[in-house]
């Protein structure tokens, strides 16, 4: 089999590992073995497999160091998410045509299994629903669906890269569905033959446009420039601007109704102003880092519950500063959000599940009310204390709180809750102080 080109054994059960004879197969120039069991550190036997051009080993158990002789090859594609493996992509390995996915750490948490200097783009400026953030709604009108059977490639055209990408393979075809910013610009390629051949009906562009309230879709291949300016309170945003992709991933992520940005009460317009047109700070901050994210987070939690503040007194201070925050000890992260008795009020805000790496909330003695809407905080896995105490949400009690596994103490005293504490719920071993009356 000295002469083999392609190997597809994806979305089988296969179990066991790569065995070391693989790298005896030096024409090989496709491995696609994703979404089976196997186990064990992947061989270091590349040296010699200088076709290789795509390796899929996503969706299996691999553990172990990423082999130094996989750097070696000139592999364009590289898929190895969802598995436990760890290493370093060498600069020199990156390039501008290539699509390379070998972590999915959750950003903005975790610590990178992978360090890799041009793998997280995608992470950044677009999602799927298939991985990345996971509870979070996309607004219907944001949502893109594409009908595929070899591949799909999505390119953000304001940072012009490919941000994501699908593979086939099968006779029937599979669809994936997208979120996208609202203020985004995109292409897609979709190549729906065996020999790589573009559909020219399946390719289109998307983009927002003047006066539409939701992202629209152009067929026409020759229109490759389909994103006009975004008005955010009296400044146009282009396409060029530097400001764009941040703009975009806020709007993607924390703001995609695009409506409020015509309502200059409305806490949406007033936090996007502030911080896409008003921030000294903005520089400072990043978006794949959930820097940037964060401070419009907070920002938009500040007019949306009332606290008394003057965004002039802010624009110049790290996020870590502003009124009710305690960071981590490189001032980077908000760990603490600490605003009791600040005549807030409202139905607390669903976005405050977006401040990932929360570990303590206090909003007690305030006048919340409303239901509190759990599902968006099933992403704050460091959460360790919450204190909700005096104030007047209602409804049922909030389950998945009671499922975070860090929780150690829980105070919702003093509120209008009603109904019985879920029996069938795995509450923490952590938790030692509970507090529901």
């Amino acid at each position: 089999m000295s002469s083999l080109v392609r190997i597809d054994f994806d979305k089988n059960q296969l179990t066991g590992s790569i065995q070391s004879e693989i790298g005896n197969l030096r024409q090989l120039e496709w491995l696609d073995a994703d979404q089976n069991k196997l186990t064990g550190a992947l061989p270091n036997v590349f040296t010699n497999m200088t076709e290789l051009e795509y390796v899929d080993l996503s969706g299996n158990s691999f553990e172990g160091q990423i082999p130094d002789t996989l750097w070696q090859t000139k592999t364009e594609r590289l898929f190895l998410t969802r598995n436990d493996v760890v290493g370093t992509v060498p600069d020199e390995f990156c390039g501008e045509e290539k699509v390379i996915q070998v972590d999915d750490s959750n950003w903005f948490i975790d610590t990178p299994k992978v360090h890799c200097s041009c793998c997280d783009e995608g992470k950044c400026y677009m999602w799927d629903f298939d991985r990345n953030i996971e509870h979070i709604q996309c607004p219907s009108d944001n949502i893109v669906t594409v009908g595929y059977r070899i591949k799909y490639e999505v390119t953000d055209t304001v940072v012009n890269k490919t941000i994501v990408q699908g593979i086939g393979k099968t006779a029937n075809g599979r669809t994936a569905q997208m979120c996208l910013s609202p203020t985004g610009c995109y292409h897609f390629d979709i190549i729906l033959n065996e020999f790589g051949a573009l559909d020219q009906n399946a390719n289109f562009s998307a983009g927002y446009k003047i006066g539409a309230e939701k992202l629209s879709v152009f067929g026409d291949t020759d229109q490759t420039d389909v994103c006009d300016v975004v008005n955010v309170c009296g400044v146009m945003i282009h396409k060029e601007h530097p400001k764009r992709p941040g703009l975009n991933h806020l709007t993607q992520l924390a703001a995609p109704d695009l409506t409020k940005l015509d309502e200059q009460d409305s806490a949406t317009y007033k936090a996007l102003c502030d911080v896409v047109t008003k921030d000294d700070m903005y520089e400072e901050y990043q978006i794949c880092d959930g820097t940037l994210l964060q401070r419009y987070v907070l920002l938009y939690f500040y007019y949306s519950h009332g606290l008394d503040f003057d965004f002039v007194d802010l624009a110049t201070n790290h996020t870590c500063e502003w009124p009710g925050v305690s960071c981590d000890s490189n001032d980077k992260f908000i760990k603490r959000l600490d605003l009791p008795s600040q005549n807030l009020q409202g139905n607390l805000i669903t976005e405050i599940g977006l401040l990932k790496t929360l570990e303590e909330i206090d909003l007690s003695k305030n006048f919340f009310f409303g239901a509190f809407d759990s599902v968006a905080y099933m992403n704050l896995l460091n959460l360790k204390k919450i204190s909700l105490v005096s104030n007047k949400f209602s409804g049922t009690f909030p389950r998945v709180l009671f499922e975070l596994e860090n929780l150690r103490e829980f105070d919702i005293s003093r509120n209008r809750f009603v109904g019985t504490l879920p029996k069938d719920v795995l509450y923490p071993k952590r938790l030692g102080k509970f507090k529901k009356v």
